[in-house]
């Protein structure tokens, strides 16, 4: 039921977001409103005296056409002239009917509504342009008092009816101007969850590399500096892995650069996998350098992970030709550790753990590649 009902102010908001979908929604559930607002004058003036009232009668038939006509305005996306439609009209409407039936019944009262229906209708609208529709607003409304007061009445309604109509009326306004308020607060918690994905999007895509997925140097320099202090703060242990593609130029120069992305997209396939948890980290240090924080592992772990690592990407059997008819591509790995007792009192070297598994990584290439050197990071401290 209520599916159907948003639907019923849906013409118009396909393909469309944000401010301008809620201003669309906004002007079709107001053109809704207004004609069922209408309807039970209407009633009353057909079934009581339609003789009598036959002016105001048919005048609000062309009101409530006109009310009805905004939602295929919208629907042509004719967004500005919908609005603009839906305001005019209701301000000559409310007019005309005091003009009939007197300012007893409190028609004129959904002029207060209105006066600030139109902010939500219309998207950056002047300061000064608002006033000006705000004075204008004020001054039918007064026109209507001073004009068409109850007792000059060219159709005047009947004790107890026109008091039910001021009632109607009044709760028509508090009723109104009730769902604005709840649109508005909906529209504010809207806009600020939209607010928080679109920069938590944002972020991710700020840290994220756009060929492999992973994370990119600023994640990984904000993951190891949380880390670090983290284990400043409490006994841990922490890992820095440094990993190269071997001989990744020649492997570019022989199967093109199309050929180097899918390489790399499959070693960090490769990565992503064997740390689907965090906090532990995965990212392209660049080229064809990746880099891996490991909180909470230790030098053990470590290189039984890193071993399986290299074993797992030599097992993709990803042909390497530049490097011969039958070799495949292969990773160099180099590894570092520290744990709380090693650090030095307020300071901040987590860079040169990195550097350490870069060191360990130089080693392993220097050895021939294909391999995992691990340097601990108590070495580093005490050389500084």
């Amino acid at each position: 039921m209520i599916e159907v009902i948003k639907t019923c102010w849906s013409p118009g908001t396909k393909g469309t977001q944000g401010a301008l979908r809620r201003q669309i929604e906004l002007c079709n559930q107001l053109g809704l409103f207004c004609t069922a607002a209408t309807t039970p004058y209407q009633l009353f003036y057909y079934f009581y005296d339609f003789a009598a009232y036959r002016g105001v009668f048919l005048f609000n038939l062309v009101f409530i056409t006109v009310y009805l006509s905004v939602l295929p305005l919208n629907h042509l996306r004719w967004h500005t002239t919908a609005s603009t439609t839906l305001v005019l009209n209701s301000c000559i409407q409310l007019f005309v009917v005091t003009f009939f039936i007197g300012t007893g019944a409190g028609v004129s009262l959904f002029y207060f509504t209105f006066a600030f229906v139109i902010i939500f209708l219309y998207q950056n609208l002047r300061r000064r342009t608002y006033v000006a529709l705000l004075a204008a607003i004020g001054l039918l409304y007064l026109m209507a008092q001073f004009l068409f007061p109850a007792e000059a009445a060219r159709t005047p309604v009947p004790s107890p009816w026109l008091e039910a109509m001021y009632a109607g009326s009044v709760a028509g306004v508090l009723t109104l101007s009730g769902v604005l308020l709840h649109l508005f607060h909906r529209a504010i918690d809207r806009a600020e969850k939209e607010l928080t994905f679109n920069n938590r999007y944002l972020e991710d895509l700020s840290n994220t590399d756009p060929l492999t997925g992973l994370g990119n140097r600023r994640a990984l320099g904000e993951a190891l500096n949380r880390e670090w202090a983290r284990l400043a703060r409490q006994s841990g242990v922490l890992t820095t892995v440094m990993c190269d593609v071997d001989h990744f130029k020649r492997f570019n120069d022989h199967h093109g650069h199309d050929g180097g992305d899918r390489c790399l997209q499959q070693i960090a396939d490769v990565l992503r996998g064997m740390l689907s948890q965090p906090p532990a980290l995965a990212v392209r240090y660049g080229g064809e350098e990746f880099a891996l924080v490991l909180p909470g592992t230790d030098a053990q772990q470590a290189r039984i992970l890193c071993e399986r690592l290299r074993s797992a990407i030599e097992r993709l059997r990803i042909p390497n030709r530049g490097m011969g008819e039958h070799a495949v591509v292969t990773v160099s790995i180099g590894v570092a550790s520290t744990e709380h007792a090693d650090l030095r009192p307020h300071t901040d070297d987590s860079k040169r753990l990195l550097k350490r598994a870069d060191e360990a990584l130089y080693q392993a290439k220097a050895n021939g590649r294909n391999q995992v050197v691990y340097l601990s990071y108590q070495g580093l401290a005490k050389q500084a």
